[in-house]
């Protein structure tokens, strides 16, 4: 299913204790499916940024229930 990033947020509930060195920085990402239902998950943040993740992009989940742009989605400039 393909998604539209519609709103990333970080991530800065971590409960009562602090985020620990060696966990990753999280984003709250908010996702529009094309039906036009919201889903809501947790991303690592560099996960984001390393792929050019950013709102009003077009994402699907992969096989490791992560984040990814589709590689059949044609892009108009």
């Amino acid at each position: 299913m393909i998604y539209t990033v519609m709103k990333i947020e970080e991530d800065l509930d971590y409960g009562c204790e602090e985020k620990s060195e060696n966990q990753p920085v999280m984003a709250v990402v908010t996702l529009r499916s094309e039906e036009g239902e919201e889903h809501i998950c947790r991303m690592p943040d560099a996960r984001l940024y390393d792929n050019n993740i950013t709102e009003g992009v077009r994402v699907i989940f992969n096989e490791e229930n992560l984040l990814q742009k589709p590689l059949d989605v044609k892009h108009s400039n």
